[in-house]
């Protein structure tokens, strides 16, 4: 009787397997069917990426920006392009005391606290003051007047290193305007 009641139990387990091969309404009635599940873990949506917070050491930099550092270096580049357009367009420049107060308030001021952008910044201080001062002493007005030769080289020393100062000035900007620190008169731009 067991072995019967087993013979018919896998009688039908089979029908009912044959069944749901071939599509038959049978085996949809008798067992549920089986679909692919998918994985327990669910997958992460993507979302759009955020501005990344700023750096503690770009926050800072953006501060000494915001509280003065701006119109200091606008004071700079403002002054310094005034000189050398004036010098470009062949204007004799023997008066830099416009750029001369900026200067003093620039290194007057607190340092960038970020090292490489006050490396920068002193670098670009440092060629310009060195560029006025080649500049007036290769002038008629110096206490000891050079050779005019002399004179002619000195001078063009001394706007090339203001020329200098100003092109580390504009790296400066761009140092700036990666940190997000962004300004309000763009200094560059007539």
């Amino acid at each position: 009787m067991r072995a019967r009641a087993l013979v018919l139990v896998l009688t039908m387990g089979g029908a009912a397997l044959l069944s749901g091969c071939s599509g038959g309404s049978g085996a949809e009635a008798s067992s549920p069917s089986v679909s692919p599940t998918p994985s327990a873990s669910p997958t992460p949506t993507p979302t759009p990426t955020a501005k990344p917070e700023p750096t503690p050491i770009g926050a800072l930099v953006v501060l000494w920006y915001g509280q003065g550092g701006s119109e200091r270096y606008n004071k700079m580049v403002d002054e310094a392009r005034s000189s050398q357009g004036a010098h470009e367009q062949g204007r004799a420049v023997i008066d830099f005391q416009y750029l001369s107060g900026a200067l003093r308030e620039a290194e007057a001021y607190p340092k960038i606290p970020d090292a490489p952008s006050q490396e920068v910044w002193a670098s670009a201080l440092e060629h310009t003051r060195s560029g006025m001062a080649s500049v007036l002493a290769a002038s008629s007005l110096a206490a000891s007047p050079l050779p005019e030769d002399e004179a002619r080289e000195v001078e063009a020393l001394g706007w090339e290193k203001i020329g200098k100062g100003l092109g580390e000035l504009k790296d400066l900007d761009t140092r700036f305007r990666g940190f997000g620190a962004l300004p309000l008169k763009d200094p560059w731009k007539d």
